[in-house]
């Protein structure tokens, strides 16, 4: 392992401390103005034949877009069985197409982004035709259509201590705020460095103005096929990540009105011998000579299906200036993977004969705490996230979670009796936040961005009201996607006596399937392994089971590139590039390939320069991840000073943060604080486990031999 160059890491600790300050989404954290949604009074005004002309343009758009989804249900409905171009292709986009978007079915973020659409093109309409900047339209302000106009009309108990379940009236000025269901926030909001027409459309060569080169192309050109372990980090820093990310972000993508997915490498949709795409199609090509999908270079399987994600309006109803992104999710630290995002799934979640504020659960044929059943044909699971049954270690954490709110609702009945379930429900919601929170930013923090960096991230104290919580697309579609990197393909779970576990798996072979999770010793031995196997380098190595077989049905030989997929999103997203995110982070812009030796490795760089036309067409995701890590860090310099602006802006957006209002009505009183502060993610699997964990290193993100 090479560290990241120490003069040049102090210089960017240097930035980050000047720069923090600035990050509430009305001041952009590089400029000291305030970022409002562009209206009418800021930009030039279209006269109004004009812009009724744009608004029946975006309107005919989506009434074709909409005529198009009828005629593909339709043919559904009639065709015969045929998916593909060819049979490979057939075979392979058939499961995923629908796979991948079974959690991410959003009618409500549909019904917003066909709403967003009409002015996004009416927009783009106008730019073409006016030779104006797509962002310097004016006339564009609140959306009729949406039922928003443009005041807050949140309910609100401001006095309560209780978070709500949808993330909303936690700001008193802004009710809205954090909501779910609302969209991203940007760290680099000019929209011409994300989108090629400063809109919608996918980013092209800076300088040529070519496509960019496919995303299955960048993948296996760039990434590596030889792995380094990160021995002083245990794995359980790869689960913990995945499980938070879950409480943070899920955007919805684009489906068909009856839930199922469009097959965007398929010819057969339309019913024509010319292939007319959905629009929200955005296919990955799969290079004829792919060295895993076709290995004898005849190009059987060309595609790779990827439908683009659901975007909206600002809170206020002004259309953005950009294609902005929706996250089904509350924007809070607030266990929504345990509770859920919404009061419609809480309530199911809950036990409601209990009387004690528990969670429902399913008791095993060893009378464990599990999970409740899912409603589907084989074993799965339900919980606050929908992506509950990705992975089994994942199944595992969110059992573990629930167990603690289970325990802590049953000790507060036994101290203080006599009260409402939602009495001891709310309150021990309230705690495990709390847990949560604690855990994130006192034990999490410091290993993946360093002490050093954690550290300024926490000194930062005071709520500001003036923040906009929103998640940083930057973040959620890049930074924290590094997990990725740190996984491993084979999963090793040890018995009681340290001994391998026969129960040990091929993270390939357990993809939607949680039923391991019910061996007699699966839930320790597992957890063991967590806290004793190192986590993979977060470097230019991907594990096979996620770059050539993520999701593989039983039986199948193929599955998704997640790399692949991250890359696409991230242009999906409009994401900067990554030499603007050196830029944004006070670093010069680099000008050639050999002015990252000192970020990423010379032999990585080579192969940027093989797939990419220029240093400014590299991809946030691939940069960000290929860098070398700061010192006592997981992570390299551009994606740690991303995960510090998201974790001070999470922190000093949150009225309800667990150290704020200390000894006020909506805060902890100082003995409970005291008590919060001694919980580590150790106590909690101590508590939670199946009994068989006798011991457990106090930093459960560190290798028994590394703690210090």
């Amino acid at each position: 392992m090479k560290n990241f160059p120490i003069c040049l890491a102090v210089l960017l600790l240097a930035c980050l401390c000047s720069m923090l300050h600035k990050i509430d989404g009305l001041a952009t954290p590089d400029s000291d103005e305030e970022y409002v949604p562009r209206t009418t009074e800021e930009v030039a005004k279209i006269p109004e034949a004009e812009f009724q002309e744009a608004l029946r343009v975006g309107q005919e758009y989506v009434m074709k877009w909409e005529q198009l989804e009828a005629q593909i249900l339709e043919l559904d409905r009639n065709r015969s069985e045929h998916y593909g171009t060819s049979r490979a292709d057939a075979k392979y986009n058939k499961y995923y197409s629908h796979r991948f978007t079974s959690q991410r079915h959003n009618p409500e973020a549909i019904a917003q982004s066909k709403e967003a659409a009409v002015y996004l093109v009416a927009r783009q309409y106008l730019s073409d035709k006016l030779g104006i900047p797509a962002e310097k339209i004016g006339g564009f302000g609140q959306v009729p259509s949406f039922g928003n106009d443009g005041s807050d009309r949140q309910v609100c108990d401001f006095n309560s201590k209780f978070r709500t379940l949808d993330g909303t009236c936690n700001n008193l000025g802004v009710p809205s705020f954090g909501k779910s269901g609302t969209i991203f926030n940007r760290l680099v909001i000019n929209p011409n460095e994300g989108y090629h027409d400063g809109v919608a459309a996918i980013r092209r060569s800076k300088l040529t103005r070519r496509p960019l080169p496919s995303a299955r192309l960048v993948s296996t050109t760039v990434l590596d096929k030889i792995s380094f372990s990160r021995l002083d980090v245990s794995l359980l820093t790869m689960q913990w990540g995945q499980f938070l990310d879950h409480d943070l972000t899920l955007t919805p993508t684009f489906t068909k009105s009856d839930g199922s997915a469009f097959l965007c490498c398929s010819a057969a949709q339309t019913g024509v011998n010319v292939y007319l795409p959905h629009p929200e199609c955005l296919p990955i090509a799969i290079p004829r000579n792919d060295p895993v999908f076709n290995p004898l270079g005849n190009g059987q399987v060309t595609c790779m299906n990827f439908i683009r994600s659901t975007f909206g309006n600002n809170l206020d109803g002004t259309v953005p200036p950009m294609r902005s992104q929706i996250n089904a999710l509350t924007h809070w630290i607030d266990g929504s993977n345990v509770y859920g995002s919404t009061p419609t799934k809480a309530r199911t979640l809950r036990d409601p004969t209990s009387g004690r504020g528990r969670m429902r659960t399913f008791i095993s044929n060893l009378g464990r705490q599990m999970l409740p059943l899912g409603n589907c044909s084989t074993t799965c699971f339900d919980a606050g996230d929908s992506r509950v049954n990705e992975q089994p270690l994942l199944t595992v954490m969110h059992t573990i979670w629930l167990r603690e709110h289970n325990r802590i609702a049953e000790n507060l009945c036994r101290a203080v009796p006599g009260k409402t379930d939602e009495f001891y429900y709310q309150h021990a919601r309230r705690i495990v936040i709390a847990e949560m929170q604690h855990i994130i930013y006192n034990e999490y923090l410091p290993v993946m961005i360093g002490p050093r960096m954690a550290a300024i991230v926490n000194s930062e104290s005071g709520y500001s009201s003036t923040r906009n919580p929103a998640v940083f697309t930057e973040f959620s579609t890049a930074a924290f996607r590094m997990g990725h990197s740190q996984l491993r393909s084979f999963i090793r779970l040890f018995e009681r006596d340290g001994t391998d576990s026969r129960e040990s798996y091929q993270l390939s072979d357990s993809f939607d399937d949680p039923s391991r999770i019910f061996g007699a010793n699966f839930m320790d031995n597992a957890l063991r392994g967590l806290l004793n196997v190192p986590a993979e380098e977060v470097d230019s190595f991907f594990a096979f089971d996620i770059t050539s077989q993520l999701f593989k049905p039983k039986g199948a030989t193929l599955g998704l590139d997640l790399t692949a997929f991250n890359i696409q999103r991230g242009r999906d997203h409009g994401l900067p590039t990554y030499a603007k995110m050196l830029a944004f982070l006070g670093q010069p812009l680099p000008s050639n390939f050999d002015q990252l030796i000192p970020l990423i490795p010379s032999q990585v760089i080579s192969k940027m320069k093989s797939v990419y036309e220029s240093v400014y067409d590299i991809d946030l995701f691939i940069g960000g991840v290929t860098e070398y890590p700061m010192p006592d860090a997981v992570l390299g310099p551009t994606f740690a000073n991303i995960f510090a602006y998201q974790f001070s802006n999470l922190r000093l957006s949150d009225r309800f943060f667990y150290n704020f209002n200390i000894n006020q009505p909506t805060g902890f009183s100082s003995g409970q604080l005291a008590e919060i502060q001694k919980v580590s993610l150790a106590r909690i699997i101590c508590d939670n486990s199946d009994g068989t964990i006798a011991n457990i290193q106090p930093k459960a993100f560190r290798t028994p031999e590394y703690v210090f």
